[in-house]
């Protein structure tokens, strides 16, 4: 046996179940984690680009000629790529490339090429091949016409949904195809740990729910995205609401008057909005009403006019008593002021630092894009380990990954979204402050106004003090001025709360018309009902003849509303309002035949299912013999569908059982299954033609 005997190993997929079996350290991993890989699904192992792979695919690897070369000899990769094909409902057939270690720096490991051709056809000199080159792991995948899931989503006949996003700033994305494609593969590490567990963080909203809801073509997926529209809607009529009904306040301030009948909520009631009234104190306890308080001033004003002026002399003892009062009035006005402007200017420092946080914020992100793109770029990595350039200390993609830190770590994709969040806060916030400030700065010039109007009615007074008796009163005329400017003032103010009734009555108009839509709508329609019954059942009946034993039939139920919508969960009975996740309800090796009875739910009733559901070590937990033969058999039963199940044959199961493939495939009937079994000796690698 020479180098040849052993280097490569070429194998087909087949519709239905296909079975890739082997010892441990054969290759069944390298298999799995390249059809991640080519599909652009790396990120549900964990990394981004080639740092997903084993370095066996980028580094090197050893080879044994036989058994007695114990060490085996080294080969350094200097190049290498991954080759698949895939075919689509509608027979087209196209082959997938992308390389894991380029042979030149002009080759990005972020780009797939897609060829329009077989696998077979890419070796033939004569034909001329249409190819296209698209990006994988950059923003826009899945919108971007060179995004490849975007081409991937449209070969495999699937219309990707627009659905609710936070980290997104118009609100809404695409329901991201890596993330369906968490439902589809499960991986040996994480993914039986629980329902969807590699699905990376894209700031969906409720992404799992989506996910089914888009795979079982629930009617919901798409009235959730217009509830959800219109819950935008009707948060910011609130919040238009709660603007105006502030602006009665301020108004209030500018005239010293009381607006009562303030609707504490938004209301639809018309004329709960007509009851809002204003009132002027007259003395301690006693009110009156705006109509009563402008007929006073006007009256007020006529008798100024038909009134002779009056001389010093004639109101010496009246000037005084005024001059105190007005004195008394200004000095409490003044206070008032000084620290209404202290406020605003702590207001104003507020928004100082808002805007330095926000600029530190904006910094971080840029320094997390920077970063994500020196790791996608793979600009420091070298020899399989990532250094720092400059000191040599060890970089990781997760930045506080050490052997001895045990700290909950996000990924630099969670930080940034989590930065983006930050930062809509902040500006929020911002946003808020400036309207506040404005309004306040509207606010000073009136009080200043105010204590101009008394100064120059102090001095007209002081004036009058020291004027000769036989002089004219000034004071009157100024009084007779600022009364006529009051009264003008007064007018302005009715048509004020006149226009804001107006714009209320507008809102509880809009308000109205929303929340007639959404009840429209219903919480789910009876069609998408039926579909979740159909599925429910088909759930437990494969749960139990996989032997299910934590929990009876009837205590098991896929949960309608939050929490766990659309998932298994245990209730002791139907109408239970308390349900309890079925992980915790259930043992380890059972939630395992958990996650099996629901994806290929999925896969027999997901109308919008791409066809595939593909198993890494399925064995897991002390699950037994006979559950995973049940397994492969209800898999064979997909005839028109694809399942992939890699499993080791070397391995126990519990501590009874081993993994005996002979036993396993006993029961399949002939034709229903393909088995790829690897050997102890053949690599599941080729070489590469120059």
């Amino acid at each position: 046996m020479d180098l040849t005997d052993l280097y490569g190993f070429e194998f087909e997929f087949d519709k239905g179940l296909n079975i890739i079996a082997g010892p441990n350290s054969r290759g069944k991993t390298t298999i799995n984690t390249c059809i991640y890989y080519i599909l652009g699904m790396e990120e549900l192992l964990g990394g981004h680009n080639e740092k997903a792979l084993d370095k066996a695919l980028k580094e090197e690897f050893t080879i044994k000629l036989n058994e007695e070369d114990e060490e085996g000899t080294n080969y350094k990769v200097k190049s290498s790529k991954i080759l698949l094909e895939i075919e689509n409902e509608s027979k087209e057939i196209v082959c997938l490339e992308r390389f894991i270690k380029p042979s030149s720096e002009s080759v990005k490991t972020s780009n797939v090429v897609v060829n329009y051709a077989s696998l077979d056809s890419l070796n033939d000199k004569d034909k001329v091949i249409l190819k296209e080159i698209f990006f994988v792991n950059s923003r826009g995948n899945n919108e971007d016409t060179n995004g490849f899931y975007n081409w991937l989503s449209s070969f495999i006949k699937i219309e990707l949904p627009q659905v609710s996003n936070s980290s997104r700033s118009d609100n809404y994305s695409p329901l991201y195809l890596q993330a369906i494609f968490s439902s589809l593969f499960i991986e040996q590490t994480k993914g039986w740990s629980d329902f969807f567990a590699t699905m990376p963080f894209f700031g969906v909203t409720k992404a799992k729910e989506k996910i089914v809801e888009f795979l079982l073509g629930l009617n919901e997926i798409r009235l959730s995205t217009q509830k959800d529209v219109l819950s935008k809607e009707k948060n910011m009529i609130v919040e238009d609401w709660r603007r105006k009904i502030k602006a009665f306040s301020y108004l209030e301030k500018q005239t010293n008057s009381t607006i009562i009948n303030i609707p504490e909520e938004l209301t639809t009631d018309k004329s709960e909005i007509d009851k809002i009234t204003v009132v002027f104190s007259t003395s301690e306890g006693e009110r009156i009403s705006f109509n009563q308080f402008l007929l006073d001033k006007e009256e007020k004003a006529k008798e100024l006019e038909n009134k002779p002026i009056s001389t010093v002399k004639e109101n010496r003892e009246q000037i005084v008593l005024e001059f105190n009062e007005q004195k008394q009035k200004y000095s409490e006005l003044k206070d008032y002021v000084e620290k209404f402007e202290r406020k605003l200017h702590i207001d104003k420092q507020q928004l100082v630092s808002l805007n330095s946080q926000l600029i530190i914020v904006e910094s971080e992100i840029k320094d997390h894009i920077n970063l994500r793109k020196v790791f996608r770029e793979n600009i420091i990595n070298e020899r399989g380990t990532n250094h720092c350039p400059t000191c040599a200390q060890e970089v990781t993609t997760n930045l506080i990954s050490t052997r001895n830190i045990q700290i909950p770590q996000l990924t630099l994709e969670e930080n940034t979204n989590f930065l983006k969040s930050q930062k809509k806060i902040i500006e929020s916030s911002i946003n808020s402050l400036n309207g506040t400030l404005k309004e306040k700065e509207v606010l000073l010039i009136y009080f200043k106004n105010s204590l101009r109007q008394k100064e120059i009615l102090i001095k007209s007074i002081s004036k009058d003090l020291i004027s000769d008796d036989r002089a004219f009163s000034e004071s009157e005329i100024v009084k007779k001025l600022q009364l006529e400017r009051e009264i003008d003032n007064l007018n302005m103010f009715k048509e004020s709360i006149s226009e804001l009734k107006s714009e209320l009555e507008a809102l509880a108009t809009k308000y109205h018309n929303n929340d007639t839509k959404i009840s429209n709508m219903g919480m789910s329609e009876q069609a998408d009902e039926d579909i979740l019954a159909d599925f429910e059942s088909e759930y437990k009946n494969l749960l139990f003849s996989f032997g299910y034993e934590s929990n009876a039939k009837y205590q098991i139920w896929i949960n309608r509303k939050e929490p766990f919508k659309y998932f298994p969960v245990y209730k002791n009975h139907r109408n239970d309002n308390v349900p309890q996740s079925i992980r915790i309800n259930s043992s380890a090796s059972d939630f395992v035949r958990n996650i099996w009875a629901y994806s290929l739910s999925l896969l027999s009733r997901g109308v919008n299912h791409p066809g595939i559901v593909m198993f890494d070590e399925p064995g897991q937990h002390r699950t037994n013999l006979n559950s995973l033969k049940e397994l492969l058999k209800v898999c064979s039963g997909f005839t028109e569908k694809q399942t992939v199940i890699f499993t080791s044959i070397d391995k126990p199961l519990n501590d009874d059982e081993k993994i005996d493939l002979n036993v396993l495939i006993e029961d399949l009937g002939e034709g229903t299954y393909n088995l790829i079994r690897l050997d102890n000796h053949h690599k599941v690698i080729k070489h590469l033609d120059n």
